[in-house]
């Protein structure tokens, strides 16, 4: 049971590391690419996350997602065998998978987390054992928070180093530290982000280039990946996404994240798109050591330790920009009036230097699937696009997927998210 899940992840054919629909989150939901400007051969892209979240993807995520809960339920269940090298790595990989499948529901189906309304806030159905008969309804935020927290340290606790299992301890921390960076405990998050860097530092310019040419290879400072193996399925999958992506420009406001001359300086700018405003830098899918850099920084700005915050920011500047020069706190540039993200996780307005942080992991972390998690982590902007003579809008509600129809017949105790059922009935 494990080792099939594993298996899937490899082939990018899993939900648990995004491989197969990534390309949808940062070309069609987010504003990375200019949807209005799509060449008729890209029809088949996504448009809008209003259309994505209604989408048949949605109902699969869901299904995919709880199937590895039901495989890992019954392996942590049913491990008789202790005291083993395999009952260890086996029992530590189905604890992470079980924490890193409710974290990805979590993500998607359940709002972006309120702090102070977290055991008022709906989370997820949450199932343990294996029963057929279970019938659960939507716990609390707070109780999916605390499994999800609860499996990590399971795993993290068996010390798993056997990269056959894929989520070694390492990686369990990088999840970890994801999930306090998505629930605002800064506080926890920062220890396991200055450990994961330690062991995992940041590649300077030239290695940082060459590792990112490499889709396939786990390398440089990447701690898990999909698409890993690379099969002919596998191999026909990421390059019909690939040469798909070739027909949507990427956007002016991903551009103008390059300010001050820094498309000339700058690896990322040249590693992301070409003169064509097109698609040049390999999609990847899985996790990297320079996003704890982007979580410490965040972190240590909300804990309002600024000057550890800027420090950060210009350390992970310093291993992409050529001659760069240290920002000050009186130097940062003023929040880009053109972006649509205008408040903080807090709903706070930005401050110039949470600003710039936001704009370094948008560099940073393109094409790997992260920029429609900022936009719904903060404020959940509206924004609108036009495509094909229609025009999309992205309403809030519509960053959280509606809980599958086929759910709420079968346990009418499951409530529907915000907006879905206003919709319905209509």
């Amino acid at each position: 049971l494990v080792h099939g899940q594993l298996d899937d992840l490899d082939e990018g054919t899993s939900y648990l590391v995004i491989g197969t629909d990534r390309y949808e989150y940062d070309c069609g939901c987010g504003d990375n690419f200019e949807v209005c400007l799509t060449e008729k051969s890209g029809f088949l892209l996504a448009v809008s996350q209003s259309l994505s979240a209604v989408s048949i993807s949605s109902t699969s995520m869901w299904n995919r997602l709880y199937e590895v809960i039901r495989d890992c339920n019954i392996v942590i269940d049913n491990m008789d065998e202790e005291g083993t090298e395999l009952a260890n790595s086996t029992m530590a990989a189905a604890y992470a998978m079980r924490g890193v499948a409710y974290y990805e529901l979590m993500r998607n189906f359940c709002e972006a987390p309120r702090s102070g309304e977290f055991d008022s806030q709906p989370g997820l159905p949450l199932v343990t054992v294996f029963d057929m008969e279970a019938r659960p309804v939507r716990s609390s935020l707070q109780a999916t928070v605390n499994l999800i927290e609860s499996d990590f340290k399971q795993s993290i606790a068996r010390h798993c180093e056997d990269d056959l299992y894929r989520f070694t301890e390492d990686v369990v921390k990088g999840y970890l530290a994801r999930l306090y960076f998505w629930t605002e405990q800064w506080e926890q998050a920062l220890p396991l982000c200055d450990e994961l860097l330690e062991r995992h530092p940041l590649l300077d310019i030239d290695n940082f280039k060459a590792r990112m040419s490499e889709p396939y290879k786990l390398n440089g400072n990447k701690l898990i990946m999909t698409y890993r193996v690379n099969t002919s399925n596998s191999s026909f999958i990421y390059t019909s996404m690939m040469n798909s992506l070739q027909y949507r420009p990427v956007s002016t406001r991903f551009l103008n994240s390059f300010a001050q001359g820094e498309d000339t300086t700058d690896v990322r700018y040249a590693m992301a798109v070409n003169r064509k405003r097109r698609l040049q830098k390999p999609m990847f899918c899985g996790m990297r050591a320079a996003e704890m850099q982007l979580i410490k920084a965040e972190a240590l700005c909300h804990l309002q330790r600024n000057d550890e915050a800027l420090a950060a920011l210009n350390e992970l500047r310093s291993h992409r920009i050529k001659s760069c020069q240290p920002l000050t706190l009186q130097t940062l540039p003023a929040v880009p009036a053109s972006e649509y993200i205008k408040v903080d996780c807090t709903g706070a307005p930005l401050t110039p230097l949470l600003a710039n942080i936001l704009v370094e992991r948008r560099k940073e972390l393109f094409m790997e699937g992260d920029r429609l998690w900022e936009l719904k982590r903060n404020g959940t902007p509206e924004f609108w696009t036009a495509y094909n003579g229609r025009k999309y809008t992205t309403l809030s509600y519509q960053y959280t997927r509606p809980i599958p129809e086929r759910e709420i017949r079968i346990n009418p105790g499951i409530v529907q998210n915000t907006g879905y059922v206003e919709l319905r009935d209509n």
